[in-house]
């Protein structure tokens, strides 16, 4: 590997961890971090019925949901306002190439979002092991499904954080940000799952790992080309 690639690979590395680090930080994660598997298990208690169906059978469409907006929106905000604060003409004194940024930004907040989606799951699997009525041998399956719902709402939430990064470069006001996000980034997403799951003659988890992934790609190349045509 050569000096320069190293470099480079070291000034990703150093972004990522800077921008995982500002979310880990941020409220608004922590909260979703408490909040999303509090909601599954609120969910679960709250109507003792669902005892004789597993909550995690789809939680993931819940999950998707939730964390498909609020990452739609966090990012997009979150890139409106610092563009329109020049923040980024500082990070660009320094060699650091304008892809870094965008896709550090993504992982990040992709790492976030993949915590509290583990953390959802784990509650809705310990809530239906103390409570649900369904035979124990039955949750080797119910094991088995929550994972491919875990990476069925992983990617509809991909496609949402690539498209709340796209939205925030284009629009220069946070409160259009947050609108277009709520409408176009977050709807954008459910493409990845309702197919799947409402179509007999489609795998739920390919059908979204696939749309998931390419729809992913093609935004965030969009993204970057965006942002390297920014004038800072």
């Amino acid at each position: 590997m050569s000096g320069n690639m190293k470099n480079s690979m070291k000034s990703l590395l150093l972004l990522l961890w800077d921008e995982f680090k500002g979310f880990a930080k941020s409220k608004t994660i922590i909260a979703l971090w408490v909040g999303m598997p509090l909601i599954i298990i609120i969910m679960h208690i709250s109507d003792p019925s669902q005892g004789d169906f597993p909550i995690t059978l789809f939680s993931g469409i819940v999950i998707a949901s939730i964390g498909g907006l609020l990452a739609a929106v966090i990012l997009s905000s979150t890139m409106t306002n610092e563009i329109t604060k020049n923040v980024y003409a500082l990070f660009l004194i320094r060699p650091v190439k304008r892809w870094h940024i965008v896709i550090s930004k993504y992982i990040a907040f992709m790492f976030s979002l993949t915590i509290a989606s583990l953390l959802s799951f784990t509650a809705g699997i310990i809530v239906d092991l103390i409570q649900s009525t369904v035979p124990s041998e039955f949750f080797k399956y119910i094991l088995k499904f929550s994972f491919e719902n875990l990476l069925i709402s992983l990617s509809a939430m991909s496609i949402a954080c690539a498209s709340g990064l796209v939205i925030g470069m284009l629009v220069k006001s946070v409160a259009m940000s947050v609108i277009l996000s709520i409408y176009l980034g977050q709807q954008m997403s459910v493409i990845a799952i309702m197919p799947g799951y409402f179509l007999e003659n489609i795998d739920p988890l390919y059908f979204s790992l696939g749309v998931g992934f390419a729809a992913t790609v093609v935004i965030l190349a969009l993204g970057i080309f965006i942002f390297k045509k920014k004038q800072f």
